[in-house]
């Protein structure tokens, strides 16, 4: 289907150029060899396995790593047999090829219940062009959440029935090099589940020594899934990211940037191309990104290419959210209909380079001869600015739309100049033999033949210094984060189709993808000003364990997120000066800056909030900081497209700013005896809100007398006492009266809707219900009620409403028109006053709407077996932070062990620190407990004091553990070397694969 958001055709017809002859090798002038992945190719009518971001994981067997000379000669550097090899990537020297490699990726081989995963995994390797030895370097290395079931860690795949198990291997994939010797890759090792389909399983961030040592998690806060890091000349990475965090569509894939440490991550073109994935891209010589835009699942991970500029510091780097204002890229339908796209928060200066193609999942348009002129794939920079690229003619869509034959034909191709080519006949083939695909091309040259430099930038590594701030001393295992306001923001959706709503989305609609609001692009709950925001929520996000097979198995709890959000505060922003004056920024708004101390390496997004604590917007993305990590400079709340306000200047840049301590208490709004907003705060270093435990227990206190079963007439048709189960997703089961109030889509309680789906009623858009819209509490009829007033920024008259509920025909003068109703506020606060049950307090009023704004969570374990695994399982590891030794080549002795750590939610468990070193230490022989040595410096972090000082030493190990109450464990084994530069090219072992003659 293609995007809805093409807003004009401009031209119609067939497209110019001629298709390509197919050859074995044309040079065309290329004087450098190419490696490349060679995919066996089964004919015109067989189609072929490609991973993409629907399934990264599952790969064509017999896919082979060759090295094609300059010369139109060939070798097999690596034969899989019934295995495959992807992801190549050559080291800046030239003299090394990275690559992933599955030993058997056979349908016979891998687990068909999950995704066609392979049982044998993937691991990384590494191949010396000029000797052709082969060094592998990871070794399916399983390293899941330890308190989130019984996992036996040697053994992911088929442990004994009494453990957990994922019943697939570890993918080890998408390897590349950094500078100073590192390698950054993906790997599913952490064991998580996406908390979206349409990818699996999640891949997260790791970057390890060139030797394999020193891995390190630089990204944990990718609980969607992260692909094919990338190296900028600039000393950054490249990422894609399955950014469907929250309400947003299960296929939104962004392209992000990050430090190689994992600090100072931000987007370089966001997920706001709605049902496509941006992925595969590339930094040509002159510094343009290149990238992918392609439609997940349908066409094998072939669409368009576009190409942007990276901005000039302090410029603006992005066009508006207003569609109107952006630049427009072309694309071109089967029907050879040509499509200006528009994106928002679209790169400046981004250009299409193959507006002749699509990227949507229909067969690519016909060109001269009635020949489809296919698609693109694997993007590559070459010298002179050239771009390697992988590209089928044919259609190159899975599905007949009108047509899915042939089958793709691959081969490795030049787009002259990274220049955009009007048509396929533009491109210099390279080559192309029909019976395989040639997939993964990549010049194997020096990185100073494409940018002129050895090696990227080197940024520091995670220097922890103690320099950002007052408040995170040296080896801290916290962070701080902020910004300087929430009037200067961009949170309004890009695609507005409704103008009754305000260009929100509408209370009900029958159409399809009618409003972006939510769903790919803002995140708006009703209307609202600027003089309404009086507060920020920040939330602790927490992974999903793949719990696959053994006990307690899959999910055991639901929200509409798929994810457990925890409270780590509630900090107002409104400040006021003497005499009540309120407190002005530099750009004369009242100052909405804040800055907050949490753990390191805990995921957290934000919600703002009004004066009755309901979400106005939400950032429906994750965030991280590292430790000792201060980010602060986002300039405003996804202000994008502005020039940033700086956080210097303003009140909570200041000496005298109380910095909320989100890691051991959390404040949270309330209100005073007079409505008015007042905190009080919480011992503790989260709170949680869930129906079970938190809400039932105030329906049944002050609403189910007159919302019950055993009335004929419940007032507003709702009943609250009928606790029968009903489906619910991933095989749950969820009580009658949580189905009620947010689980109730189809209908089949209370007054319908006035949309149907054929003849049955349906709540569509953000509804969960008639009286629940998930993370929007101000635009949820329970909320109304609660609070005795309509809350959603719109008043009665604003829109239509039915007289008779469920009944389109009592619309206002005989309406049919749907789209544009909505539910009226009538009626009492409930419960009503005078009644003989107890009002509502305020903060049971705001648990209401904390609730709502978490996304409705429910504990479906509650009093099962499983118990433990339901909601308030902590599925978090702690923080443990290792900054002494640093990691590789240590400058001057080494004379102390520096640790910190911290725990976001249920708290590290006493005594369960351990620190071992392979080295003697104070006298201790290695491996001997020395964690009663350390001495608490500073909040979390502990010193051992060596003495006399290491002053030489090669490849030693300080081994490093903690573990949180719940019982999750994390280990850091750093090796270090003091007094000398080590190259150990042999630590790891080496595999022999087969290899042809």
């Amino acid at each position: 289907m293609l995007r809805t958001i093409a807003l004009s055709i401009i031209l119609a017809g067939t497209l110019a150029g001629s298709p390509l002859a197919t050859a074995t090798n044309a040079r065309a002038g290329v004087t450098y060899d190419i490696v490349y992945v060679r995919q066996p190719r089964h004919g015109d009518a067989t189609h072929a396995i490609w991973p993409e971001v629907f399934h990264p994981g599952t790969f064509e067997p017999g896919s082979d790593l060759v090295l094609l000379r300059a010369n139109g000669s060939e070798e097999v550097l690596v034969d899989t047999l019934n295995g495959a090899v992807t992801d190549p990537f050559v080291s800046f020297d030239a003299q090394w090829v990275y690559y992933s490699f599955s030993p058997d990726v056979r349908l016979s081989a891998s687990n068909t219940q999950r995704g066609n995963l392979p049982l044998a995994g993937a691991d990384i390797y590494r191949i010396n062009l000029a000797t052709r030895v082969i060094q592998r370097l990871t070794h399916q290395e399983f390293t899941p959440n330890t308190g989130s079931g019984n996992w036996l860690e040697s053994n992911p795949v088929d442990p004994p029935d009494t453990f957990n198990r994922l019943g697939y291997g570890i993918l080890n994939l998408g390897p590349a090099p950094l500078a100073g010797g590192k390698i950054i890759f993906s790997s599913n090792r952490n064991g998580l589940l996406p908390v979206k389909s349409y990818t699996f399983p999640v891949m997260q961030l790791f970057v390890m020594d060139e030797d394999g040592a020193n891995v390190t998690p630089v990204a944990p806060m990718t609980h969607g899934s992260a692909l094919h890091p990338t190296p900028l000349a600039d000393g950054r990475v490249m990422f894609t990211s399955h950014e469907a965090q929250g309400l947003r569509d299960e296929r939104m894939w962004g392209v992000w940037s990050i430090l190689p440490d994992g600090r100072y991550f931000e987007p370089l073109i966001s997920a706001f191309s709605f049902r496509d994935a941006l992925h595969f891209y590339t930094q040509l010589g002159n510094g343009d990104i290149v990238v992918e835009d392609y439609y997940n699942l349908n066409n094998w991970g072939f669409g368009t290419l576009y190409k942007f500029p990276l901005p000039a510091p302090g410029a603006i780097r992005f066009h508006s959210a207003d569609l109107s204002q952006g630049p427009g890229l072309t694309q071109t339908a089967s029907a050879g209909y040509t499509w200006h796209i528009e994106m928002p928060f679209a790169p400046r200066g981004i250009v299409g380079l193959t507006p002749f193609t699509t990227a949507g999942d229909d067969s690519a348009p016909v060109g001269v001869g009635g020949v489809r002129v296919g698609k693109f794939t694997h993007p590559s920079a070459a010298p002179g600015n050239d771009l390697l690229v992988a590209w089928s003619p044919g259609p190159a869509n899975t599905l007949n739309r009108p047509v899915n034959t042939p089958a793709l034909d691959s081969g490795i191709y030049v787009i002259p100049g990274g220049n955009p080519i009007g048509s396929p006949s533009a491109l210099t083939l390279i080559k192309n033999d029909p019976n395989f695909n040639e997939a993964w091309p990549r010049a194997v040259v020096p990185y100073s033949a494409v940018h002129g430099v050895a090696e990227p930038a080197k940024p520091s590594w995670l220097p922890n210094d103690g320099s950002a701030h007052p408040l995170l001393p040296a080896g801290t295992p916290y962070g701080l984060v902020g910004t300087s306001s929430f009037y200067k923001r961009e949170t309004t959706p890009g695609f507005a189709n409704t103008q009754a709503f305000d260009g929100l989305d509408q209370f009900n609609t029958a159409e399809n993808e009618f409003n972006s609001n939510w769903f790919w692009q803002g995140a708006d709950a009703g209307k609202y000003a600027n003089s309404d925001i009086w507060a920020v929520r920040i939330l602790a996000m927490e992974p999903n364990a793949h719990r696959s097979y053994g006990p307690a198995d899959g999910q055991q709890f639901f929200n509409h997120g798929n994810e457990r959000l925890r409270i780590l505060g509630e900090i107002p922003l409104r400040k006021t000066g003497p005499g009540g004056q309120p407190v002005l920024d530099s750009e004369g708004n009242p100052d909405t800056s804040f800055l907050a101390k949490l753990p390191a390496d805990t995921t957290f997004t934000f919600q703002a909030l009004d004066r009755n604590g309901m979400v106005l917007n939400m950032a429906q993305t994750w965030h991280q900081v590292r430790p000792g990590e201060m980010r602060a400079d986002c300039g405003g709340c996804h202000a994008h497209s502005q020039q940033p306000l700086a956080f210097q200047g303003t009140a909570a840049s200041q000496p005298g700013y109380s910095i909320p301590d989100l890691s051991k208490f959390t404040p949270l709004l309330t209100q005073d005896g007079d409505g008015n907003p007042a905190t009080r705060t919480v011992s503790a270093g989260v709170v949680n809100v869930e129906f079970v435990r938190d809400i039932r227990p105030l329906l049944e206190r002050s609403c189910t007398s007159c919302h019950t079963k055993n009335v004929s007439s419940p007032p507003g048709n709702l009943v609250l006492d009928d606790l029968t189960g009903v489906p619910g997703p991933n095989y749950t089961t969820l009580p009658g009266d949580f189905a009620r109030l947010c689980f109730d889509r189809d209908a089949n309680h209370g007054y319908p809707p006035l949309v149907k789906f054929g003849s049955d009623p349906l709540w569509r858009g953000t509804n969960a219900s008639r009286y629940v819209r998930p993370f929007q509490s101000r635009r949820s009829m329970l909320m109304w009620k609660v609070f005795g007033q309509r809350l959603d920024g719109w008043v009665n008259a604003d829109h239509p409403t039915e007289t008779t509920p469920g009944d389109s025909a009592t619309l206002p003068g005989g309406a049919a028109n749907v789209n544009v109703a909505d539910l009226d506020y009538t009626g009492t606060i409930m419960p009503p006053p005078g009644s003989s049950v107890p009002a509502l307090s305020a903060d049971d009023k705001m648990n209401f709407a904390r609730w709502i704004d978490l996304g409705c969570p429910i504990d479906t374990a509650f009093g099962t077996a499983a118990g433990a695994f339901g909601w308030m399982q902590d599925d978090l590891r702690p923080t443990l932070e290792v900054s002494l030794p640093r990691p590789g080549l240590n400058d001057g002795a080494l004379n102390r062990i520096r640790v910190g750590v911290a725990d976001a939610y249920t708290g590290i468990a006493s005594g369960t620190l351990s620190i071992t070193s392979s080295v003697a230490i104070n006298g201790r022989s290695p491996g001997a407990q020395l964690a009663d040595l350390a001495v608490s410096v500073d909040d979390g972090v502990y010193v051992i004091s060596i003495s006399p000082p290491i002053t030489s030493v090669r490849n030693a190990h300080v081994y490093a553990s903690v573990r949180d109450v719940q019982g999750n464990v994390t280990r850091v084994d750093r090796s270090y070397s003091i007094g000398a530069v080590i190259v150990n090219l042999n630590r790891r072992v080496f595999l022999p694969l087969s290899r042809r003659p």
